[in-house]
């Protein structure tokens, strides 16, 4: 009985995975760009003002920003009418739930195994599994 219930679940993934496997590919790659931009905005703004809040701050926006372009544009393809302030609000929700989420499994696999590193990869990955679902059912749906 628990066999098969694994064996539907693993095969509803299987094609969801299947199905969405362009767009999580797309949700990825602007993933990195709008890091990397995250980063770049980060270290000028610290390299000109000297605050670190500031450019911490800062450069998250803007890589949520460049996130939500990818997202609206490229990953998602959203063209559904939704008001713009609407779906910007909701994905800034999103990605700061999957921000609290990502720490807190930080924290917990951290207190487990005494590893920040992988500790991190865990929280990225549940943080970025929220992220992706919640802009494609949420904030980006048709």
């Amino acid at each position: 009985m628990y066999l098969n219930k694994l064996k539907l679940k693993s095969l509803a993934f299987y094609k969801f995975l299947r199905i969405n496997n362009q767009q999580i590919l797309r949700f990825i790659l602007s993933g990195l760009i709008a890091s990397i931009i995250n980063f770049i905005s980060y270290r000028s703004l610290y390299l000109l003002f000297n605050n670190i809040l500031f450019a911490s701050i800062s450069g998250y926006c803007i890589g949520i920003l460049i996130s939500f372009i990818f997202g609206k544009l490229w990953v998602f393809k959203n063209s559904n009418g939704q008001p713009l302030v609407k779906s910007f609000s909701l994905f800034c929700l999103i990605y700061f739930l999957g921000g609290i989420e990502m720490s807190l499994v930080i924290l917990f696999i951290n207190q487990l195994i005494d590893n920040y590193k992988i500790a991190w990869l865990f929280g990225a990955l549940i943080g970025s599994i929220n992220n992706y679902l919640g802009s494609k059912y949420l904030s980006f749906k048709k």
